[in-house]
């Protein structure tokens, strides 16, 4: 079987998931309908984008093509980072200030308005033929490259800040979260490499490889479609956001004059008494905001105590807490009978894993050695 038999037929599986997920999508009722909605229609444009090189038959007039694959072209990256952005922060919302994303696709339109919607049929026709090495067509590709290009950075910059708000604001692990966006970028940075020396071939007159980064790019997409139908089904609980108004700490520290040494010696006393005498961190779903509001704090000064003057984040914080308490527990002869994970439970984790890492971070072993040892 050639790489063309192979491309094709890559294609049709992509073209059947990308549809069958997205409608899968729009019809979800979901809390979070407006990141379904921007995931479905990324997965329909990808699916428009290939059909003509499926399927022989379908035959677009030239204005149609053109618009079809500038579509493809500057569509996808801004949809996927919208969706991330929605996915990210559940108080997200669309506002006129979004269509700012999709300039790059009107640049490339108003380029094409002389030299092809202007011209007259037979110079468009032509124009049309040989569209990949017009002026035009090179600048389009350029463009479209620099925009992915840039969305991919950008995603990571936002995604850094995303994981330190995390682990600022929740005592629950949430790096799962984190990891899934990440390595969804990832298959986007792969996706994008793929597509540039598939472009670079296509523009450079250079056909040799182009039947094989065609195959390897669909085979990446086709794998990357699934992975998200199979992050969609079997963890649905990723799909929860956090509040666009949390603010990373070191941002707040600058509305913060640092106290005197008496009153941050103060500030520290109260919060070690409170965390000790009233065990907080028990509660698993405990958060910066929960904290402060039983502290009768602001919760930007306690912010700024646990991560300027503590030196560590609000998880760090707490799961040191979380992680003494378990060792009290693991060394008390009378509560033999419990087991490893009754106990974790009883500390405020909810996961045996995120217990078993935090446990072995900060005493260097395992919580069974632990307890034998003591």
């Amino acid at each position: 079987m050639n790489a063309e038999l192979l491309l094709h037929y890559t294609n049709i599986l992509l073209i059947f998931s990308s549809l069958f997920f997205a409608f899968f999508l729009l019809s979800l009722n979901s809390k979070n309908r407006l990141a379904n909605i921007f995931l479905a229609i990324f997965l329909i444009i990808r699916t428009i984008d290939i059909l003509p090189s499926t399927f022989s038959k379908i035959n677009l007039i030239p204005v149609l093509d053109i618009l079809r694959m500038d579509i493809g072209a500057y569509f996808q990256a801004p949809l996927l980072f919208l969706f991330m952005l929605s996915v990210i922060y559940h108080d997200f919302k669309l506002s006129t200030r979004h269509l700012t994303l999709f300039l790059p696709f009107l640049i490339g339109s108003v380029l094409l308005i002389p030299n092809f919607y202007l011209a007259s049929p037979s110079d468009r026709f032509s124009f049309y033929n040989n569209y990949t090495q017009t002026f035009e067509g090179k600048i389009s590709y350029v463009l479209a490259t620099l925009q992915n290009l840039l969305y991919i950075i950008v995603t990571f910059v936002v995604l850094s800040k995303y994981r330190k708000l995390l682990y600022e604001n929740y005592s629950k692990s949430t790096e799962t979260n984190y990891r899934w966006l990440f390595q969804m970028n990832v298959i986007c940075l792969i996706l994008f490499i793929f597509a540039m020396a598939k472009n670079i071939y296509r523009f450079g007159d250079h056909y040799g490889l182009i039947s094989f980064l065609r195959f390897s790019t669909s085979l990446v997409m086709l794998a990357f479609t699934y992975w998200l139908i199979y992050k969609a089904l079997n963890a649905p609980d990723l799909f929860r956001g956090i509040s666009s108004k949390l603010k990373l700490a070191s941002t707040l520290q600058k509305k913060n004059n640092k106290p005197e040494e008496v009153d941050l010696i103060k500030q520290k006393s109260k919060l070690e008494k409170f965390m000790t005498e009233n065990e907080p961190y028990l509660d698993s779903e405990l958060t910066i905001r929960k904290l402060a509001k039983q502290m009768q704090m602001e919760e930007r000064d306690l912010s700024v105590l646990i991560n300027r003057d503590l030196k560590m984040n609000f998880y760090e914080l707490i799961n040191t807490y979380r992680i003494d308490k378990a060792k009290q527990l693991l060394k008390d002869a009378s509560l033999s009978k419990l087991t490893i994970s009754e106990i974790l439970y009883e500390v405020g984790y909810n996961s045996k894993s995120s217990f078993n890492s935090a446990f072995k971070k900060i005493t260097g072993v395992a919580p069974s050695t632990y307890r034998k040892k003591s």
